[in-house]
């Protein structure tokens, strides 16, 4: 099967939306998926962005069933870690289920190591649930290493509301009385 791994350009916004509800579903999450093409196209192609993504897309006469051509992609953006410097970290990888074992999900997962490297980064990080074996297993064959069982961490996060009070808070104390 011959497919194309590439930067996304604008016109593949709306392809990509479809393959993240695709994988929302499948994690029993499209309730929670909340960007829309709008808010990808503002921070993905604006004056600074602040992610990338990699698409991989096969020639017409293999699309999907549905006439899609886009059949995989791959989030990732730039951060830091005090201990090692840049890290670049995935946030999905996602490939449709009738082209999986195919070799498109590891060509997606190597074009952004060889970003990271280039980038300067010592580290590619990304997640994956817990129930999802075949995605770990995936990762763990590449050499990934959790973190959560070797160093320890716990990965926490604060949304909606707790992040509001939070930084109400902050404004209230730095007010003057």
């Amino acid at each position: 099967m011959f497919y194309t791994i590439r930067p996304w350009a604008v016109r593949d916004v709306k392809e990509v939306v479809r393959l993240i509800k695709e994988g929302a579903a499948f994690h029993k999450a499209l309730d929670q998926v909340k960007t829309t093409s709008e808010d990808f196209i503002k921070d993905g192609f604006g004056k600074e962005t602040t992610f990338g993504c990699l698409v991989a897309e096969v020639p017409p006469e293999e699309k999907t069933k549905e006439g899609h051509t886009i059949i995989g992609y791959q989030f990732h953006y730039l951060t830091y870690c005090t201990w090692d410097g840049p890290i670049l970290f995935g946030e999905d990888l996602y490939v449709a289920p009738d082209f999986r074992g195919k070799g498109i999900g590891t060509s997606l997962l190597n074009q952004v190591a060889k970003i990271a490297l280039e980038k300067g980064c010592s580290q590619f990080r990304f997640i994956s649930t817990q129930w999802n074996k075949s995605a770990t297993d995936f990762f763990t064959k590449r050499g990934a290493v959790n973190v959560t069982d070797y160093n320890r961490w716990l990965v926490a996060h604060l949304e909606g509301e707790h992040v509001r009070k939070m930084a109400e808070y902050c404004v209230k104390k730095q007010e003057p009385k």
